[in-house]
Parts: C-alpha cells; structure tokens; sequence
C-alpha cells in the first residue's frame, strides 16, 4: 500500500488533469484526493511530476513474435479464413518482457494475428510485464481481426490461390459471414461458423484492417448486409470526413502506425480531416497498427507525439492512448484511466511525454508493482 503524493494527475479520459494524491492498495486505485493520509502506507512524493494511465498499445504483435521479428508464431497461411484461431497461444511472456514496452509507458497492448488472412483470429490484451502469459492476460477473444488491404494478397497470390485480387477478398469474407449465417450445429460442427456467431450477433467487435478510403467504404458496405456486426477500422489511413458513420461516434477507429517511413499509406492520412470527426464526436484510437505492427517500445509514443504536432490537443491524444483504446478492447473496466477501483497501471513522468521528448519515465506500476524497482526475469532470447 502506498501514496503518490502531490502529482499532476491525467485521468486519460480528457477531464483537466489536477494536484492531487492517489493510494494504491491491493494492486487497485483506492482514493484520488488531496492530502490523503493513510496509517501504514509508503508515502512517495512525486511534487513536480505526472501521473498519467499506462498506454495501451491497441493491436500489435508483440510477445507473439521475437526480437527482430524473427520467431512467427502469428501468421497461419495454411488458409485465409481463420476466424477460431486464438492469438493468446502464441504468446510468449519472455518476448513480451524482452520488448520493455513499460519504459516508455506502454503497460498492456492488444495482440492480434497475422493481418495477411481475410479473417485471421480472435485479438486478446495482455500485460507487458510478467513471468506467466496467462496470468499478463486482462482478457482474451476481445476481437475478431479481419483484414481486406493488399496484405491478404501476398500470401496466396503467389501459389495462384484466392485471394489473389480484392475481389477474392471480399468474396472470402462474405462467404465465410453467409455460411455463419445459416449454420446449424446439429447437422455438425464448423469451427470456422461457431467463431463467427458472436460477431454476427454484436457480442465481439470486428477489428478490420484497412488502408485506402475505397477499402473503407468497401467494407461499410458489405457490413450493411449484416447489420448486427459492430466494425472498428484499424489502420484507416484514408479516412476523411465523407465517413459520417465515424464522425457519429457509431464506427470507432483506430489510425495506423505514422512512423513507418517505408509505408505507402502514410501520405494519405488527412489530419486535418481526422481532426474534423474527432470534433463532430467520432470515437478515435492512436495506435502503431497497420499491415506492418511493432516497431519498437517507444513508437507508440512517437504516434502520440505526431498527433500532437499535428494539432491535436495533449489530453486527447493521451486519452487516444488509454481510455479508449480500454474501451474498444473491452477492458476499460479494469485498466486505461485513473479512477477508483481500477487496477493500479500508471506511469509517473518528469514532465508531460506528449508535448515534450525530454520527458522521463520515474515510476511504472502494473496493478500496484513498480517494475522499474522489480528485478528482471532472465530471457530465453
């Protein structure tokens, strides 16, 4: 049990931060006020200091590939309808440690499959710190991850099998989506069908990887065929403001990874269009995914920082890194803002990160545990 006393606190949900102490007791967020006094708790000044959620790094596939990207545990190319398959048996607790993605303040991230498959598998969100994956895990099946870029092509294109064109892709989805549609367990058991009913039915989100504006729209109107599917866009690089069912808050999206010099994609982010919907009330995630996640553990940051640069406000680009990436993944119940009874993962910095790259990380707190203090699990890599 302990007390941050005196820091400036960012809740992550876009409310002015204020002066003002918080007790963590068993792991959670037990009171946020001033001068808490509390018998037995370590008292630890943070006067001049931030206190800000843990970033939630929304969908990468870290801990399910290793350093360099080398091991691949997350591509399965044997088909490109895979909707049953679940990432968290990939997921490697010593590549997600070796990563050190909580130095630069990023506590949980979103896993996802390969984003090569039409339909690629079921996301989870983890911790990204632990000795035990299961036990790094908030929450799994917190997504069905799709994807209609050119990325599906690649795989199959190249042994003359479909998808070879977007045609293929769309025909894949739909396909797999009518025959959900119509299945009946009794006459026997389809993998593929039993994954995608809770997608049918609105219970789990579709996570769709697209890139181009034409993609985007291609995908809203397939969706329309089953109303019940509840799409968030990743990547979205050419979003503009012609997208009325995000600028109404009813299609949330995650933006792309904007560092990526070597991606094609990046020209065509309107950030000022992007800008424009977050005004209306759209419901807006930045991230480092796209057909290319990783990167590295401060990138994620850096994409805040970009956003920023391009005008859009600190307190929305943190809560673009916390509280909603929480809400999309369906574990805002537990992590991704400051407020009493959540799960203790925050991050005390010297000064604000977004605005300033001089900022340093003080103190990062899984459920209540410094791990700056902690000693290191040895590696396997």
């Amino acid at each position: 049990m302990f007390v941050l006393k005196n820091g400036l606190i960012w809740d992550g949900l876009g409310n002015d931060p204020i002066k003002s102490d918080i007790l963590v007791k068993d792991g959670k967020i037990a009171e946020i006020a001033e001068n808490i006094s509390c018998d037995g708790a370590e008292v630890l000044d943070v006067s001049g200091c931030m206190v800000l959620p843990g970033f939630i790094d929304a969908l990468n596939v870290y801990g399910v590939r290793g350093p360099e990207l080398r091991g691949n545990d997350v591509a399965e190319h044997t088909d490109p309808v895979l909707p049953h398959l679940n990432v968290v048996h990939s997921l490697d607790h010593d590549g997600m440690n070796f990563q050190e993605l909580y130095k630069y303040g990023v506590t949980a991230t979103g896993m996802t499959p390969s984003l090569s498959n039409v339909l690629t598998g079921k996301a989870a969100v983890s911790y990204t710190y632990g000795r035990n994956p299961y036990e790094m895990l908030l929450k799994q099946e917190v997504a069905e991850i799709a994807s209609v870029t050119s990325a599906t092509k690649g795989p199959y294109g190249s042994k003359d099998r479909m998808p070879m064109t977007k045609m293929g892709t769309f025909w894949l989805l739909r396909e797999a989506f009518l025959k959900a549609q119509s299945y009946d367990k009794e006459k026997g058991h389809d993998a593929k069908c039993e994954a995608l009913l809770p997608v049918l039915d609105g219970t789990t989100p579709l996570f769709v990887n697209c890139a181009t504006r034409s993609e985007m729209k291609a995908i809203i109107h397939l969706l329309k065929e089953f109303p019940n599917v509840k799409p968030v866009l990743t990547g979205a690089y050419g979003l503009d403001e012609s997208f009325e069912e995000v600028a109404s808050g009813e299609i949330p999206v995650i933006m792309g990874d904007l560092t990526d010099g070597f991606s094609p994609n990046i020209a065509n982010v309107d950030t000022e269009a992007v800008k424009a919907l977050m005004a209306k009330g759209a419901t807006v995630a930045f991230s480092c995914c796209g057909n290319r996640p990783a990167g590295g553990k401060e990138v994620l940051l850096w994409n805040g920082i970009m956003w920023y640069k391009h005008g859009v406000c600190a307190n929305e680009v943190l809560k673009g890194l916390t509280s909603t990436p929480a809400k999309l993944l369906g574990v805002d119940d537990m992590t991704g803002s400051l407020e009493v009874g959540k799960n203790a993962d925050l991050v005390v910095w010297s000064n604000n990160p977004i605005k300033s790259y001089n900022s340093q990380v003080k103190a990062v707190y899984i459920k209540g545990e410094n791990l700056l203090k902690k000693e290191r699990y040895a590696s396997c890599w």
